[in-house]
């Protein structure tokens, strides 16, 4: 009897089930086996991301236009038993979506609505496994896994699961240790008078929360997507409601209520703003890549990524992304200073621009203007009714970039060093790739003139705790806190995890980070390079925890990738001998 754990079942565990049984069934494989899910969610194939009890203020990132992309389940018919094809998730909402969808403008679904997609998915699968008794699913959380010989033993809260042949973690986002500041205001200041919450997420605690008061002055740290989550938190969650005013370009207003509180100060350490999406696809197609530009990328990182390219840092990057960004760029009629056309500034000005996103240039939108005009001329570009900043062209061609860096630059054999340069280059210009809708800096902007979210400490403020306040302070402007929200998600850094599963593997030295600052060491078919062995041990991390050995791991599509065949192949060639 093979015995097969996987531990996590969000998205990724759930196909990545799907893909074991599918090249089970391909390979007529014969032996007996059973498989164990560890999931301390009762909702299987969700995850807390994608949770359908969350409130619908939570809104996902990826528009119903390219959830096209989230392909569907064939039919899989394994041990005399038939398990049916579900749809992908276009046809899945074709039946299922109740939005009002405003013409040639991209709709972003909430994630509770993904979240009832992927909950039917996983349930049409697993209740027939169950039936069949192949899957067992534990309801627990897995506090520690043990290699004895060549089989893993998985400790839970109350039972321990014996002789597993194949262990596949697929866990996801998980806790770090708490920032020092964040530690500092939550034990040295008075519950009495202050609230700090060092999580976003589940989003209910904000909305329920009776410390947050109509004369409350709320700090938001960081200024990412989850900040938008927590800002909907504080107003339409607490009784407040958005109007469109210009369903052109979405704009709105703002009413508040008794719950709302006073003001909302939105802070980060470098008060960079993210520019939101192009409102529709005719926009998006301005930044597209053609074909000879994808080939010439591809060529570049994977010639950096297989060694032929001699590297040390990330400039071949910045370089490859500034030739095809610049001929994108002259390719736009409506641009900031259109008298500048020689190709060599330009991409001077644009490696220059990826160095410090905070060079000025005319060609860039100047990170000393204010925050509320920088967001009012990001949304108008947006929405293609004003001339388009080189910045922001780069973020965009950017995004149409990342598919095939994910993919060349993923288990890439070249030094750990590079491999991090290119992520923290990635990372920087999420604010732009990964950029919120245009729905969502609307309301920002709709709160800002309604006197309710305040930009003004939004650049590394000075912050203090006096009198058993917390008080923000910016040149000669300053502002009492009393409450707090981090909506800054802990990075994948896996020294710093705290969960007490991930302590036990490093403990252990069954798991090893690739680099200080990144995840677990992974070949590319999922099992990790471990330590504690000289032979390869049949342990897999696929997902956010293995964030340096693949470049790219937070998107749902990624969870359906190609990366968790490669997994289930290996489980088959393992097993099978």
């Amino acid at each position: 009897m093979i015995k097969i754990a996987i531990v996590g079942f969000g998205p990724r565990g759930l196909h990545a089930l799907e893909q074991l049984l599918l090249n089970l069934s391909k390979h007529d494989f014969k032996k007996k086996f059973e498989i164990s899910i560890f999931e301390v969610n009762t909702e299987l194939g969700t995850s807390f991301v994608w949770n359908t009890q969350q409130p619908d203020i939570n809104l996902a990132n990826i528009s119903n236009k390219h959830l096209k992309e989230l392909h569907g389940r064939p039919k899989i018919e394994i041990n005399n038993i038939t398990i049916p094809n579900f749809p992908n998730y276009d046809e899945w909402n074709k039946n299922n979506n109740t939005q009002n969808n405003i013409a040639n403008i991209e709709t972003f679904p909430s994630r509770n609505q993904i979240g009832k997609y992927l909950r039917e998915r996983a349930n049409t699968l697993i209740n027939i496994l169950k039936n069949a008794e192949i899957v067992t699913v534990i309801n627990s959380c897995v506090a520690a896994i043990n290699l004895n010989e060549d089989k893993f033993n998985i400790t839970t809260q109350n039972t321990d699961y014996f002789n597993f042949d194949e262990v596949l973690l697929t866990v996801g986002h998980q806790p770090t240790k708490i920032d020092a500041d964040i530690l500092e205001y939550e034990t040295q200041l008075p519950s009495s008078t202050f609230k700090c919450f060092s999580e976003t997420y589940p989003i209910k605690n904000i909305i329920d929360s009776h410390d947050i008061k109509k004369t409350d002055n709320v700090a938001i740290r960081g200024m990412g997507l989850a900040m938008l989550d927590a800002m909907r938190a504080l107003t339409v969650a607490r009784g407040g409601y958005f109007k469109i005013e210009d369903n052109n370009t979405l704009k709105c207003n703002f009413s508040t209520s008794p719950k709302v509180p006073k003001k909302i100060v939105l802070y980060s350490l470098d008060g960079l703003i993210m520019a939101p999406k192009p409102l529709n696809e005719t926009i998006n197609k301005l930044f597209e890549i053609n074909e000879k530009q994808a080939d010439y990328f591809k060529y570049k990182t994977q010639a950096a990524a297989n060694k032929p390219l001699s590297v040390n840092d990330n400039y071949f990057l910045k370089h490859t992304i500034a030739d095809i960004a610049t001929e994108v760029y002259l390719k736009i009629e409506n641009r900031y200073a259109p008298e500048i056309n020689d190709i060599d500034s330009i991409k001077t000005c644009i490696i220059h621009w990826l160095d410090n996103q905070k060079h000025n240039h005319e060609l860039i939108e100047s990170t000393d203007n204010k925050p509320e005009l920088i967001i009012s001329n990001f949304v108008e570009m947006a929405c293609n009714q004003s001339a388009i900043s080189l910045d922001y062209c780069v973020g965009q061609v950017w995004k149409h970039c990342q598919p095939i860096l994910y993919k060349t630059f993923s288990h890439a054999e070249i030094s750990e060093e590079v491999i991090a340069s290119v992520i923290l280059l990635d990372e920087t210009l999420k604010r732009y790739s990964y950029g919120p809708p245009v729905q969502s800096m609307q309301q920002l902007l709709a709160l800002h003139r309604s006197n309710i979210v305040s930009f003004q400490f939004c650049d590394n403020p000075k912050i203090s705790t006096e009198k058993n306040e917390l008080i923000f302070t910016k040149q000669t402007d300053s502002i009492t806190i009393n409450v707090l929200i981090n909506s800054v998600l802990s990075t994948p850094k896996i020294s710093e995890v705290t969960t007490l599963l991930i302590k036990n593997l490093l403990r252990n030295d069954l798991i090893q980070p690739i680099h200080s600052k990144l995840g677990i060491h992974t070949n590319k078919n999922g099992t990790v390079i471990s330590k504690n062995t000289s032979k390869p041990i049949n342990l897999s991390v696929l997902g956010r925890l293995a964030k340096g050995s693949v470049v790219g791991v937070d998107a749902i599509l990624e969870c359906f990738g190609t990366r968790i065949n490669d997994w289930a192949i290996g489980v088959i060639k393992r097993i099978s001998n």
